[in-house]
């Protein structure tokens, strides 16, 4: 049996692979990586036979030849001859928005296989998931809770699963208030919008958005350092399009989740890298100024708020 996982959302494509251990009471697990293994180790390992005659999973990674920009020595063929043996489950997985159904062997192997798509959440996808897992756990959301909960979990599909789960060892029938006591905001779009603020020298807006941090007992360093990494990985993001990469690319290089690359490369279209290591510094001798004693966290931050107007 043959599974074929795509996508570029790497916590739901984890998520399908531990559907599928659960699915088919799977307790032995062999990975390889279609970049460094040699095929004929995996299948070595698929022709061999466990002694306690239990059904195992081998699970392929980084398998390219499924693209068009194939990057490995994989040879589909082998895998079409073994795709009916009962007692192995192969999962090869790509970390990429599409199969190349172009290619012939690609084509016949997906007719021979079950394929997953695992693409990145969108807001509407998003919303289509958070309902599923609802129905799944049996929790009936309320639908301001529902629409608090979507503004504020982000968009990895393991962390909203997990939270979902949390909210049923809660209660089967959750409110507004429920959500909001239970659920800690995912603090990235906000983060991007003090970016933004910082760049647009909008004082109100930022100090706004830095009072809100505090109201959720958000300490200034912690702040401090999650506006730091944005504008550190913004910068990274923008150094590599300078390059020429791709979005692919980048995630790869930055080893990064794909869907935080394209939110950043979209951010990034607007900032110079310049003008971003420029912010970066600033940023650097804040913290040290904090960190050292020189001025008090509070006021010194509110202070390099209104100095950048």
């Amino acid at each position: 049996m043959i599974c074929l996982i795509y996508g570029e959302d790497t916590s739901r494509i984890q998520q399908k692979i531990n559907a599928l251990k659960k699915k088919h009471h799977i307790d032995t697990v062999v990975q390889y990586d279609a970049l460094h293994d040699p095929q004929n180790e995996v299948l070595m390992e698929m022709d061999s036979f466990s002694i306690f005659d239990e059904r195992k999973m081998i699970i392929v990674e980084q398998c390219s030849f499924l693209s068009s920009k194939n990057s490995t020595s994989y040879d589909i063929v082998p895998f079409l001859e073994r795709a009916d043996d009962p007692s192995t489950i192969l999962v090869l997985v790509y970390h990429g928005a599409k199969l190349d159904q172009r290619k012939k062997l690609v084509k016949q192997l997906i007719q021979k296989s079950e394929v997953y798509a695992c693409i990145t959440l969108d807001q509407q996808s998003q919303r289509t998931l958070i309902h599923e897992f609802l129905k799944k756990e049996n929790l009936v959301m309320e639908p301001q809770a529902i629409s608090w909960f979507s503004s504020h979990i982000g968009m990895d599909a393991l962390r909203i699963e997990s939270e979902i789960h949390k909210l049923k060892t809660y209660a089967d029938h959750v409110n507004l208030e429920d959500v909001r006591a239970l659920i800690k905001p995912e603090p990235i779009d906000d983060v991007f919008k003090m970016v933004d603020a910082l760049f647009q020298r909008s004082a109100i807006r930022f100090l706004a958005f830095y009072r809100n941090f505090r109201d959720q007992n958000m300490e200034p360093l912690a702040i401090l350092g999650l506006l730091a990494s944005q504008v550190r990985f913004l910068f990274q993001v923008r150094v590599c399009m300078d390059e020429g990469m791709d979005q692919d690319q980048i995630a790869g290089h930055l080893k990064a989740h794909p869907y935080r690359v394209k939110l950043n490369m979209e951010k990034a279209r607007s900032f110079q890298s310049e003008e971003l290591l420029e912010k970066l510094n600033l940023l650097a001798n804040l913290d040290q100024d904090m960190k050292m004693g020189k001025i008090d966290k509070d006021q010194g931050f509110e202070n390099f708020i209104l100095n950048q107007i």
